[in-house]
Order: structure tokens, then sequence, then C-alpha cells
């Protein structure tokens, strides 16, 4: 489900560079640009419910990654001595158990089936880069050119 919505939104959404790689790559728009295309589109009243669906199993699939690396990020700050109180402290947790109590959740989370973006995508970093290059004047890279994500106008999708 998730890679068809990847595929759903990608096919409506994608322009500029993202429409260039999904039509020579198949390369899929980035789940946060494609569910800010959405939100943008029904803003404007251009979204449709199929869309909304799709935006919304990204988000879904979205919570589940950051859970799982948050579940990590625990295993790893007690793996290097960081007691629960400390973990607590730093996430504005009232105590160490509350702490504790969220990382049981997210090891329950963890569990759920869930199918790694890097798996979804068909498009590697080098294959972007060569159809990025491809299409600036001088045919080379640019130097310290920064990623699409961040280079993007929020407003001109």
């Amino acid at each position: 489900m998730v890679n068809a919505s990847h595929r759903h939104l990608t096919e409506r959404y994608a322009s500029g560079v993202d429409l260039l790689l999904w039509e020579t790559e198949k390369r899929l728009i980035p789940d946060l640009d494609a569910i800010k295309s959405v939100t943008e589109a029904s803003a404007a009243g251009q979204a449709e419910g199929l869309d909304m669906g799709a935006a919304l199993v990204l988000v879904q699939a979205a919570r589940l990654a950051l859970d799982r690396l948050e579940c990590e990020l625990f295993e790893a700050a007690h793996a290097m001595g960081m007691r629960s109180e400390a973990i607590a402290a730093v996430l504005e947790l009232p105590d160490a158990a509350t702490a504790d109590k969220r990382q049981r959740w997210l090891e329950a989370r963890r569990a759920l089936p869930y199918a790694a973006a890097e798996s979804q995508r068909t498009e590697t970093g080098r294959a972007a880069r060569r159809a990025e290059a491809a299409h600036r004047p001088n045919g080379r890279p640019a130097d310290h050119t920064p990623s699409r994500s961040r280079a993007r106008d929020p407003g001109g999708r």
C-alpha cells in the first residue's frame, strides 16, 4: 500500500527535476514533498480523495519509521550507559518511569509490519545526480549545490 501511494502521488504531483527523474528513472518523490503537495492541492481545491488517502498512508509510514528510529536511539542511549532519568530529562518527560513506558510503546511499534523506505526507492543517489547534471547548462555538477528538498521553493509546486 505504501509503494502504491508513493507511485500515485509521484505520478500526480512530480514536477521539475522530480518529474524528469520519474520519467527517466522511475524515481519516487520524497515522502514529505508528496504529502506537502497534497496539502497544497487540497488548500487550492484540487486534491482528490485518492490523493488524501495516499498522503495519509505516507504519513503513517513516516511516523512508523520515526518511531523505529527513536526506539533505536533509546536502545543506543541505554547501551552507552545513559539512564532512564537522563533520557526523561532530555525528552522533557516527567520521570524515568514515563521514559521507560515510552520505550516499551516504541518497542511494540517496532514489531509492526514495515517496508523500509530504501526498498521503495527505484533510484539511487548517483543516478539522481547524473540526471540533474545532464540538465545543467555546462553538463557538470554545480559546486555546493543544496539538496533539492532544501533548494525547492516551498510555494513552488
